[in-house]
C-alpha cells in the first residue's frame, strides 16, 4: 500500500512539476499569490505565538500572587495563619501569604484580605495547588462570608484560550480571503483556456481528474514558495516585535498551522472552479474559446470606419465585453478597498488600546450612603489617583418615558417612531436620562460639543443632549432648540410587557396618555459613545422626569499609568481601608493597567497594517494576469483590423483607449467600493458590535487620505498599464513573425 502511494505521488508530482515549469508564464501569478497567502498565515502564526510568550512573561513579572481572598473575619484569619505556621516549608499548597487588615469604625471589628502565592513553578502545578486551596476556602466560608478572585497569574490559561479563539477566527478569515483570491485567479485562467479544458474533457476527463491535476499543480507552486515565504514571515515578525523592545522566538512547530491552512486553501480553491466546470458540456467550453461567454452584442450594426476609429470602436468593445470588464474591476478593486479597510481596522486597534479604563470600581449600593464631597476629597488625596468618575442614569424605557422632537430635527433615515396623534413630531425611547454636576461636566469636556455644558446647573429647564443613537448621528439640533420629554400621566389600557424597543413605544402611545415637559437645549454632544441617546438634566429635573432619587452608587477610579502590580495592590488595600470608614464599600480591581499593556504588546495595529499592505499587492496581479490573457485573445481581432486597413498607430491607440477606459472605470469603482466597504465597517464597529458587547467606545469614520490616494493610483495605473504592456508583447511577436516570413521568402 505504501509503495503504491509512493509511486502515485512520484508520478503525479513529476508530471505536475513538468506542467508548471513548461507553462511558467501561466503560473507566475499563482506563484506570487500563493507566496503572499503563505506570508499571511506564517506571519500571523509567528506573531501570535510570540504574543502568548510575551503575555506570560509580563504576567510573571507583574504578579507574585495567584489568589486574593477578601473579607476574612478574625477567626478565619487566625485559622489561615495557624495553618501557614504549621505547614511552612513542608506544605504543597502555599508559597507565601500576605495579609491586610481593615478596621471598621462603625462596629469596631476587623476584616482581612490575604494575597496567596501558590506552590508550583508551572501553570499546571499552580492550578493543582489552587484545587487544594479551594477545598480550604470552602471550609473557611462555612465560618463566615468571604469571596476570592484569581489574578492573571492563575487565570492565564483562560486568557490563552481567548487568544486561541482570536487566532483561529483570524486564520479562518484569512483562509476565506485566500480562497477568494485563488478562485478569482483560477476563474480568470479557466475563462481564457476553456477551449483546452473542453478538449481535455472531450477525451474523458471528469471532475476527479480535473481536480487532481489542478490541485497537484498548485501544490507544486505552494511547495516551492513555502520556505521563502516562511523566511520573509519570520523577518517581518522579528521587525515588528523587536521594534517594540520585546523578546522574539520562533520554532518549526509554528509553521505547521501555516502548512495546514495553505493545504486547505489549495483544496477549496481548486474544488469550486473545477466542480462548476465539470458539470458543463465540453462543447460549450470549446465554442467559448474566444470569450464569447462574456460578450454581449450591442444589438446594433455600425461602420467602424465610418465613425471615429479607433475611439468609437474601442468604446463599443468596452460595452461589448462588459461582463469581463465588470468581473475584472470588482475582482481587482475589491483588494484595494480591503487595503483601505485594513488600515481602518489598524486605526480601530490603536484607538482601542489607547482607550483609558478604570483600575478600580467602587460599589456604594450596600452602604446606603451617597457619594458626597467628603468622599470625593478623600479619594483625590490618595496617591496615584488621576480622576474619579461617577454616573447616575436610567433608561427611558424603564420609566415608561420617551423623547419627542419636531420632525425637522430628525435626520433622514433616522428610523424614529411617528406618533399617530401628533403631526410634525418624531419620538424615540432609545434614550438614557442622566444627571449632571461639576464633576460630570469636567468629564464631558473631553468630547466635541457646542453650547454651555453648565447651563442645566443654572436653569433646570435646560439640558445637555447628544445627537446620536447607537453611535450614529440621528438629529440635527442647534443650541436653543426645544425638546419634549414624555412622562406617563394616565394608563388607559394594558401594554404588552413582552414587547421591546419601538414596538413597546408604539403600544405605549396607544394605551397611555403622556404629559410632555419642554426643555431647552443648552449644549449638544457630538461624539460621546453611547448605545442609547444620553440627556443630562439637573438633579431636580431628573427626579421630576424619572420619579427616582439621584444616587451615585458606582464610582470608577482611574490611576497613573506608571503603577506596577505592587503599587496597585497597595492602593487597593488603601481603598478598602477607606471603604471601611463608610461601612464596607465594595472595591474591585479590574487589572486595567495590566490588560492595557498586554493589548499594546499584541501589536494588532501592526498586524492589520501588514495584512493591508499584502492585500494591496494582490490587485496588480489580477489586473496584469487577466488583461494579458484578454488581449492575447484579441490579437487575431487586431490582425483582421489591420488587414482591413487599420494602421499600426490605430492598433496602438486601441490599446491606449482600452487602458484609458479601464483607468477611468477603476477610479470610479475604487472610490465607490472603498467608501462603501469602509462605511459598512464603520457601522459594524460602531453599531452592530457594541449592541452585542455593550462596549461604549466610539470610532470615527476613517478613510486615510494616503490610503485612498495610494489605492486610486494603484487601480488607475494598473488599469491603464495592464492594457498598454500587452501591446508591446503583441508588436514584438508580430515583428518576429514578419522577420521569419521575410527570411523564408528571401531564401
Amino acid at each position: 500500500m505504501a509503495e503504491e502511494i509512493f509511486r502515485y505521488l512520484h508520478k503525479t508530482l513529476k508530471m505536475s512539476a513538468k506542467n508548471v515549469f513548461s507553462n511558467i508564464g501561466q503560473y507566475a501569478c499563482f506563484f506570487a499569490a500563493v507566496f503572499i497567502i503563505e506570508v499571511f498565515f506564517a506571519t500571523l502564526t509567528v506573531i501570535a505565538g510570540n504574543n502568548d510568550n510575551t503575555e506570560w512573561d509580563r504576567v510573571r513579572d507583574e504578579y507574585d500572587y495567584h489568589v486574593v481572598v477578601y473579607g476574612l473575619s478574625e477567626t478565619q484569619m487566625l485559622e489561615v495563619e495557624n495553618e501557614w505556621e504549621n505547614y511552612t516549608g513542608q506544605n504543597d499548597v502555599y508559597e507565601n501569604i500576605r495579609s491586610f487588615r481593615h478596621y471598621n469604625a462603625y462596629d469596631l471589628t476587623s476584616t482581612y484580605d490575604i494575597y496567596v502565592t501558590l506552590k508550583g513553578s508551572t501553570r499546571e502545578r499552580a492550578n493543582e495547588s489552587f484545587d487544594r486551596f479551594y477545598k480550604h476556602l470552602n471550609e473557611l466560608a462555612s465560618k463566615g462570608s468571604l469571596h476570592y478572585e484569581k489574578t492573571p497569574l492563575l487565570n492565564f490559561d483562560r486568557n490563552l484560550l481567548s487568544n486561541r479563539i482570536i487566532y483561529i477566527v483570524s486564520m479562518a478569515a484569512l483562509t476565506v480571503l485566500s480562497v477568494f483570491l485563488l478562485v478569482i485567479l483560477y476563474n480568470i485562467r479557466i475563462n481564457h483556456y476553456k477551449f483546452i479544458y473542453g478538449i481535455y474533457m472531450s477525451f474523458g476527463a471528469d471532475f476527479k481528474k480535473l481536480f487532481e491535476t489542478a490541485f497537484w499543480e498548485l501544490f507544486i507552486v505552494a511547495a516551492i514558495t513555502f520556505l521563502p515565504a516562511a523566511g520573509v514571515s519570520v523577518l517581518i515578525s522579528w521587525i515588528v516585535i523587536h521594534a517594540h523592545g520585546l523578546s522574539f522566538s520562533c520554532s518549526l512547530w509554528m509553521l505547521l498551522p501555516t502548512a495546514v491552512c495553505v493545504l486547505a486553501v489549495l483544496l477549496a480553491s481548486v474544488w469550486f472552479p473545477m466542480k462548476i466546470m465539470a458539470i458543463k458540456p465540453p462543447m460549450s467550453l470549446i465554442v467559448a474559446q474566444d470569450n464569447s461567454n462574456l460578450v454581449s452584442s450591442p444589438r446594433r450594426s455600425f461602420n467602424i470606419f465610418g465613425s471615429k476609429f479607433p475611439f468609437t470602436y474601442e468604446l463599443f468593445s468596452t460595452w461589448r465585453f462588459r461582463g469581463y470588464n465588470l468581473r475584472l474591476l470588482l475582482s481587482a478593486v475589491i483588494f484595494t478597498s480591503l487595503f483601505i479597510c485594513g488600515l481602518y481596522v489598524a486605526e480601530i486597534a490603536r484607538v482601542t488600546v489607547a482607550e483609558e479604563s478604570p483600575q478600580y470600581r467602587i460599589d456604594l449600593s450596600s452602604t446606603g450612603r451617597r457619594y458626597d464631597v467628603d468622599m470625593r476629597e478623600d479619594l483625590y488625596k490618595l496617591p496615584f489617583v488621576k480622576r474619579v468618575t461617577k454616573s447616575n442614569s436610567v433608561d427611558a424605557v424603564y420609566v415608561g418615558g420617551h423623547l419627542r422632537v419636531r420632525s425637522e430635527y430628525a435626520k433622514p433615515f433616522s428610523n424614529l417612531v411617528v406618533p399617530h396623534d401628533a403631526d410634525g413630531f418624531r419620538v424615540t425611547n432609545d434614550v438614557q436620562y442622566r444627571t449632571i454636576d461639576e464633576d460630570i461636566i469636567s468629564e464631558l469636556m473631553k468630547y466635541r460639543y457646542d453650547g454651555d455644558l453648565s447651563a442645566p446647573l443654572r436653569d433646570s429647564g435646560t439640558v445637555v443632549i447628544s445627537d446620536s443613537i447607537s453611535n450614529i448621528s440621528r438629529f440635527d439640533f442647534k443650541v436653543g432648540d426645544k425638546i419634549e420629554i414624555g412622562v406617563i400621566a394616565e394608563r388607559l389600557g394594558a401594554v404588552d410587557n413582552n414587547l421591546w424597543g419601538k414596538a413597546l413605544l408604539r403600544d405605549q402611545l396607544e394605551n397611555y396618555r403622556f404629559e410632555y415637559r419642554e426643555f431647552t437645549i443648552g449644549a449638544i454632544l457630538y461624539d460621546i459613545p453611547s448605545l442609547k441617546m444620553p440627556i443630562y438634566f439637573s438633579e431636580q429635573s431628573y427626579e421630576a422626569v424619572t420619579g427616582k432619587e439621584v444616587k451615585f452608587d458606582t464610582l470608577e477610579i482611574y490611576v497613573d499609568g506608571s503603577l506596577d502590580s505592587g503599587d496597585t495592590v497597595g492602593l487597593e488595600a488603601v481603598l478598602r481601608n477607606w471603604g471601611m470608614i463608610y461601612g464596607g464599600v465594595g472595591v474591585k480591581n479590574t487589572h486595567a493597567l495590566h490588560i492595557a499593556q498586554v493589548n499594546e504588546d499584541r501589536q494588532f495595529d501592526a498586524i492589520f497594517t501588514i495584512v493591508a499592505a499584502l492585500l494591496l499587492t494582490i490587485s496588480p496581479m489580477i489586473w496584469f494576469f487577466s488583461q494579458t490573457l484578454y488581449y492575447l485573445k484579441r490579437e487575431n481581432e487586431f490582425t483582421i483590423l489591420q488587414s482591413m486597413g487599420a494602421l499600426a498607430s490605430d492598433i496602438r491607440r486601441l490599446y491606449i483607449f482600452g487602458g484609458l477606459f479601464m483607468g477611468i472605470l477603476s477610479f470610479v469603482f475604487c472610490i465607490g467600493l472603498g467608501y462603501s466597504m469602509s462605511y459598512l465597517l464603520y457601522l459594524l464597529v460602531n453599531v452592530v458590535i457594541p449592541s452585542w458587547t455593550q462596549n461604549y467606545v466610539r470610532y470615527a469614520f476613517y478613510m486615510p487620505w494616503y490610503a485612498i490616494l495610494l489605492a486610486v493610483v494603484m487601480s488607475v495605473s494598473c488599469g491603464f498599464l495592464s492594457a498598454l504592456l500587452p501591446y508591446r508583447s503583441f508588436m514584438k511577436r508580430k515583428s518576429q513573425t514578419l522577420s521569419v516570413e521575410y527570411g523564408e521568402v528571401s531564401d
